[in-house]
Parts: C-alpha cells; structure tokens; sequence
C-alpha cells in the first residue's frame, strides 16, 4: 500500500477538532475522510477504502466504543483508533479486550506521538492485509493441490483399471492359445521367447522357454533378412520331426518379431 493509497477516516463531532486533525495530519500525505457523525461515518465506509479509523469516545449519537465495535464485525481488517478526553476506562479497556480498539489515545494529544500512532496503525493494516493476501493464498494452492490429488487419483484408477483389463485379456488370449492344436510360440525381435501356448510346450518341452541353438539362429536370419519362407521348415527336436513356420508380426500392429507354428510331421501329436 502506497502513501497515496492510505485512507484514514476521522470521526468526531466537533468540526474544531476535525479541523485540527486534518491541519495535522494532511503532511503526512493520507487521504482523509471527516465524519461529524456515525451515520456519516458508516457512510464513508461504504463508499471509500478506508484502512484506518481515529475515532472520538464521547459523541451525541453513539460511542466511541459501540461505533468501532460495529466497524469491526463490518470491516475487519480495517484498524480502529480511539480518541477521547474522557476517562471512561471500563467500556474502554473491555473495547480494547474484545479487539474493537486497537489503541486508545487521548485529548489533547501530543503531536508527534499521535503522527506516530497512526503511522504505526497503517503498518498494522498492511501487514494484517498481507496476512490475508498469504492466507487466501495458500487456500487456493490447498485447493489446487487437492484438484490435482483427485486428479491423479482418478488417473491412477484408470490406470489400474486398465491394468487389470489387460491382465485379464492376456489370461483370456492364453487360454485361447492353449486350445489351439497348433504349437504357438512368440518371439521378439531378439529371437527371445516372449509366449508359447501348452502345444509348444508339449512338443518343446523345456525348450519352450529357451529355444535350441539351431532354431535360434534359423529364427534371427529370417528376421534379419526380412524374407520368410512359404512352406514350413522341419526341425529334429527331442527326437521328434516338428516342422515350424515363421510368420512375420507388426504388418497390423506395433508388436515386433515373429510367429512360430509348430506340428509334428504329418500334423501328428
């Protein structure tokens, strides 16, 4: 808050010592607003930015006490100071108790120690508004952090959602696999053995997961090359004429590698 910007409401119901004030109090460069009543205080409050109240005790209309006190639960932030020459100490100092005032001065003033008062009362108010300005902020960065927290919640239970769909899929692929009276063996692009169905596995045996030496190189020339053959090749393994052939995968998807189909020579088990 700039000097410009400070806004300091005088309330008192002699015009003398609203001049006065406003003689003092103009050096220092606040807007003043004069209030020779309540109902024109409430006025300026409603209408103006006021950041700080100096207000008389002893007015015809209202007290001090009763005016702040209305101002505080209406314009919290604003800081409310108390000017009287009358010791009315009780209702004062339960004012001052209850936080309506937040200093109370006295008539007549010491010039300098008045200036200083509400030079201090502004700072009050800055650093109360800045308060608020953190408060509000931190509840809106609360806020968001708590949007994005459901955001990802909702992400990850997508994600696991989908997880436990393609988990699913793959158990359901499987058992399709394992029906297939084929042998059906996946292989990456490294030769490596990625699926095979309980055919393969049958005809492989403990092959199935590691293939032989001779397979694996047959397999890596063919998709090194890039060129499969029409017909069937024939292997020996565990003693068994097994005739594999080689499929290419990713001409429909992103997979890599091939396809092994395996039977026994002459399609028996």
């Amino acid at each position: 808050m700039e000097a410009t910007e400070q806004h300091l409401l005088l309330v008192d119901d002699e015009e003398n010592v609203l001049h006065s004030l406003q003689r003092l109090l103009r050096k220092d460069g606040y807007v003043l607003h004069l209030a020779n009543s309540v109902k024109q205080a409430f006025e300026t409050l409603a209408s103006q930015p006021v950041h700080v109240v100096l207000s008389d005790q002893r007015m015809p209309d209202q007290s001090g006490t009763e005016f702040l006190s209305k101002v505080k639960d209406l314009y919290p932030t604003t800081v409310r100071l108390m000017l009287s020459g009358y010791t009315e100490v009780s209702s004062v100092t339960d004012a001052i108790n209850q936080g309506a005032i937040y200093k109370f001065l006295t008539k007549p003033w010491d010039e300098g120690q008045l200036r200083a008062n509400i030079r201090e009362a502004f700072q009050r108010y800055r650093i109360e508004a800045e308060n608020i300005r953190l408060h509000r902020q931190v509840e809106e960065m609360n806020a968001e952090l708590l949007q994005l927290n459901h955001v990802l919640e909702q992400q990850l239970y997508e994600r696991n959602r989908r997880i436990d769909r393609d988990v699913s899929v793959v158990g359901v692929m499987q058992e399709m696999m394992d029906h297939v009276p084929l042998g059906l063996l996946g292989v990456d692009s490294e030769a490596e053995v990625i699926c095979f169905n309980a055919r393969a596995n049958e005809l492989l045996g403990n092959l199935a997961e590691q293939l032989p030496a001779e397979l694996t190189a047959w397999v890596q020339d063919k998709l090194f090359e890039g060129v499969y053959p029409d017909s069937p090749t024939a292997f020996l393994i565990h003693g068994n004429a097994v005739q594999i052939e080689i499929k290419p995968m990713g001409q429909r998807s992103s997979s890599s590698g091939c396809l092994l189909l395996l039977q026994t020579i002459g399609g028996a088990s």
